[in-house]
């Protein structure tokens, strides 16, 4: 009887010190990490203007000829490169977006910067198309399994002004699912 009170005192005070203890301190993300940009560049580059004009022409052009995987692999990497150049783009224009409000008021917005806003934001909308586009290309193939997540993600970044993009994918997906809008 003397072990059972002993193993029952033990259990509480373990259950007491579990749920008094204090959560781990959380560190705070290194600042000069760069690992997952270079995992990123390794696997798409250094994107360019003319690297995405490219691969748009391709893309459309493999669509055009109804050669859907390959067109849906063209897309694909349209959308990567996209991407990370609207974020590169984006990078440029980072400490603005960073700074308080008093600090942004003594920095006027340039014509360039404004200018390199608007560039990154057309790139994205690139991407969007892409992203939507390669997954009308899974539809075309009848591989709803391959088109679903991307449909899914497409709608998680296409910004609500696109809407004939947002439409278009939406609809896309509630057929998949068959759900009626």
């Amino acid at each position: 009887m003397k072990l059972t009170t002993l193993t029952t005192s033990f259990f509480i005070l373990a259950f007491a010190a579990a749920f008094f203890a204090e959560e781990p301190a959380k560190k705070e993300p290194d600042p000069f990490d760069i690992t997952a940009l270079q995992k990123r560049m390794e696997e798409v580059g250094i994107p360019t203007p003319a690297t995405v004009q490219q691969l748009e022409a391709k893309a459309t052009g493999l669509a055009t000829e109804s050669k859907w995987q390959e067109a849906a692999d063209a897309y694909g990497a349209l959308a990567k490169n996209a991407n990370w150049l609207a974020n590169l783009i984006h990078a440029g224009i980072e400490p603005f977006y960073n700074a308080s409000y008093d600090d942004r008021k003594y920095y006027y917005a340039k014509d360039a910067d404004i200018k390199r806003e608007t560039q990154s934001n057309d790139y994205k909308h690139k991407r969007n198309l892409a992203t939507v586009a390669q997954a009308e290309c899974y539809i075309r193939l009848n591989d709803t399994k391959r088109a679903m997540p991307i449909l899914v993600r497409a709608l998680e970044i296409i910004d609500v002004k696109e809407k004939e993009l947002w439409a278009r994918a939406r609809k896309d997906l509630y057929n998949i699912i068959q759900v009626t809008e």
